[in-house]
């Protein structure tokens, strides 16, 4: 199963399910389409517009691979549930965004492995069939800002409080 997220932003995001809704048709492969507030709906997909996270999360656990919009959360979920990550920055000349920032992010996912960017549509049919590794490297920064927090309760704690 391939796991797609549009995120909650208010613009349309046809340029996506159009093209997921087409590899389903022609794979047979199930997707499910988190579609928010797009009024574009596939008709080979499973979709929904929202869940409660928890039942996000479960579903990206159970995919074969995760495609997303350039959004932080969407990608630290995908990072989170350690799927292969597929990233589909919205584009300003689309009117899928209002700025062209989830380049950089999409940019900044690949760079560092978590991912792979796809800036055209048309390379997810290939994607999706070749999905990149699992990410080593990533450890979520909540994880490095909780150990610190307990470094710093403990030295507290021991009287110790100066690092």
């Amino acid at each position: 199963m391939i796991y797609v997220t549009v995120g909650t932003l208010f613009l349309d995001f046809p340029r996506l399910i159009h093209k997921m809704d087409a590899i389903a048709d022609a794979t047979g492969e199930e997707i499910l389409i988190q579609t928010g507030l797009c009024t574009t709906l596939p008709k080979h997909c499973g979709h929904f517009d929202f869940k409660p996270h928890d039942e996000c999360l479960a579903m990206q656990r159970e995919a074969r691979v995760v495609v997303c919009h350039a959004g932080i959360g969407s990608i630290l979920d995908a990072l989170s549930v350690r799927r292969p990550l597929l990233v589909v920055p919205r584009l300003k000349r689309h009117n899928e965004h209002l700025t062209d920032h989830q380049l950089d992010i999409a940019d900044a996912v690949q760079r560092r492995g978590w991912g792979r960017a796809i800036l055209d549509v048309d390379d997810l049919d290939h994607a999706c069939a070749n999905p990149p590794a699992v990410p080593e490297a990533y450890t979520p920064a909540k994880h490095r800002l909780i150990i610190a927090i307990r470094d710093a309760i403990d030295r507290v704690a021991a009287g110790n409080p100066a690092r």
